[in-house]
């Protein structure tokens, strides 16, 4: 298991803990693992456009910083 595997493992557990309270994530059905494996992998996505997005942004926005300053 690489790190991104283990790191969706992570997450999932996470949201499954947290919406199963009590739950136990290794008697969980395979199903409902591989759902909330789903929604981790959703989730890692989101997080790694928005940094892009903000990657992308963080010229235009020391432009702008620089011009204020001058």
């Amino acid at each position: 298991m690489d790190q991104t595997d283990q790191e969706i493992e992570q997450i999932a557990r996470a949201f499954f803990i947290a919406r199963h309270e009590g739950g136990i994530w290794e008697t969980a059905s395979r199903l409902l693992q591989h759902e909330f494996r789903l929604y981790a992998r959703q989730a890692l996505s989101m997080l790694e456009k928005r940094q892009e997005q903000i990657w992308s942004e963080a010229p235009i926005m020391a432009s702008a910083d620089v011009l204020e300053a001058a």
